[in-house]
């Protein structure tokens, strides 16, 4: 229902095709989902159930505190420093 990608692609600068399963929720990350849904909410996408199915997605990871639970490295920049988001 999510959407991810693994950090490694930004480092070597190809598709990571095995996704977040290594550090998110099989293949899919709560931050990837969410710049997703922004992405596809600008583009005034029509796909009403994609967009769906990521809302669905990130509802079922929000803990009961309203928190995140913590995942793996978002992104890189410079090809050397991680960026994560903390919850």
């Amino acid at each position: 229902g999510g959407w991810g990608e693994d950090f490694s692609s930004c480092y070597d600068k190809d598709y990571a095709k095995e996704g977040m399963v290594a550090y998110g929720d099989d293949g899919s990350g709560i931050i990837n989902t969410a710049w997703a849904l922004l992405a596809l909410s600008m583009a005034k996408c029509e796909d009403v159930a994609a967009i769906r199915r990521g809302v669905q997605y990130l509802i079922s990871r929000q803990l009961s505190s309203g928190d995140w639970p913590q995942e793996g490295i978002s992104g890189v920049f410079n090809r050397s420093v991680g960026i994560t988001y903390t919850a």
